[in-house]
């Protein structure tokens, strides 16, 4: 996921058994973006298991210069971003968490089953204010992957 447009880090939280990544969305104005292989979330384990997406929020909130030099809220300029479950196909009932207007609209997806050795990949989907600046970092969100506990 460390592209352009959307880079992302991570880490492991033993103390609540969650996967917390966070993603970076920088800005093209008026872009509508579509990555269907924007992060792999992978088992590793000997076992099936089951993960989702347990929670999205914004981690910060950045304030960037519009293009008619007044200043404001950068993740206000993220109009739409979506996360979702592309493969395994099919997807689960609840595939997708959803922030409109830097605000968390739908949080949570179903789980999906990764069967020993496999990966879940995600894909984002995003629209961008048309008054956002160039390649300036907008925003960052931090999005959850919860294993059922065993």
């Amino acid at each position: 996921m460390n592209g352009t447009f959307v880079k992302a880090d991570w880490y492991y939280d033993p103390n609540t058994g969650l996967n917390i990544t966070r993603v970076y969305v920088t800005g093209v104005p008026g872009d509508i973006l579509n990555i269907t292989n924007a992060l792999r979330v992978c088992n590793n384990y000997n076992t099936d298991i089951k993960i989702r997406i347990s929670d999205v929020l914004l981690l910060q909130d950045f304030t960037v210069t519009y293009q008619n030099g007044t200043t404001g809220s950068g993740a206000k300029l993220i109009r739409y971003l979506a996360i979702k479950f592309v493969e395994p196909t099919p997807p689960p009932a609840d595939p997708i968490v959803i922030i409109k207007d830097g605000q968390p609209v739908d949080t949570t997806t179903d789980y999906v089953t990764l069967p020993s050795g496999t990966c879940a990949v995600l894909g984002v989907d995003m629209i961008i204010d048309a008054n956002a600046p160039y390649y300036e970092t907008l925003a960052a969100f931090q999005v959850n992957i919860e294993k059922v506990p065993q």
